[in-house]
């Protein structure tokens, strides 16, 4: 099988994290939960780092069992993750820019997916300036489910006109990744050591390859 489309998760996977996410979900608990956080701060933590990369939104939802609480979390999280891009910068993974201008020369087409919000995406699409690098971007909220559904890939498929679910490859760093990529039928699921999740964790959820960073997927191409 031919690849036409490679479906790339951003935080941990082609964007350097650095621990901001999770960072970002304790500040955002701390200030909309004050009164919970110093007995629930521990197991929240801990479910957002199993639950890294789906939906945020979803995961607030989940663990607060409120959507109004719920849209207050997610809130004051984009506001704690976007401050600190702002401030310390957007860092690329290294061999990620190379890898999606090798990937558009050769006509196969570049999506990110993700569990941030559009306007979360938006900003750091203009500070890593990768608008023309890649060819579509899809977030939750542009579908009808997150991850670990297929709902992203199955939306930018269809937007590529990709037919067979089995000429995507489908790359993160966390079990919602490798999951998506098994919902939706890709022949290739590559995990990455570069984010959330450990090589067991990324095997067990369905990975056909795991490898350090996107810099080891030319070959796999």
């Amino acid at each position: 099988m031919s690849v036409e489309m490679v479906a790339f998760d951003v935080a941990g996977t082609t964007l350097n994290d650095d621990g901001i996410v999770i960072a970002a979900f304790k500040n955002a608990f701390e200030k909309t939960q004050p009164e919970l956080w110093p007995t629930q701060g521990a197991a929240w933590t801990q479910y957002a780092i199993d639950t890294m990369g789906q939906s945020k939104i979803h995961v607030f939802t989940e663990l607060l069992g409120d959507s109004e609480k719920a849209q207050q979390a997610n809130i004051a999280f984009e506001e704690s993750y976007i401050s600190e891009i702002t401030q310390s910068g957007a860092t690329p993974m290294t061999g990620a820019e190379e890898l999606f201008i090798d990937l558009k020369k050769r006509g196969i087409a570049v999506v990110l997916t993700t569990g941030f919000s559009r306007s979360t995406l938006d900003i750091l699409l203009e500070t890593l300036n990768w608008e023309n690098l890649i060819d579509l971007s899809v977030t939750p909220s542009e579908v009808e489910r997150g991850r670990p559904h297929p709902d992203m890939l199955n939306f930018a498929a269809q937007k590529l006109m990709i037919a067979n679910p089995k000429n995507t490859m489908v790359v993160g760093d966390t079990a919602a990744d490798m999951q998506a990529g098994i919902s939706y039928g890709a022949a290739q699921i590559i995990g990455v050591l570069s984010g959330a999740h450990n090589f067991q964790t990324l095997h067990e959820s369905g990975a056909t390859s795991v490898v350090n960073s996107v810099a080891d997927l030319a070959s796999l191409i």
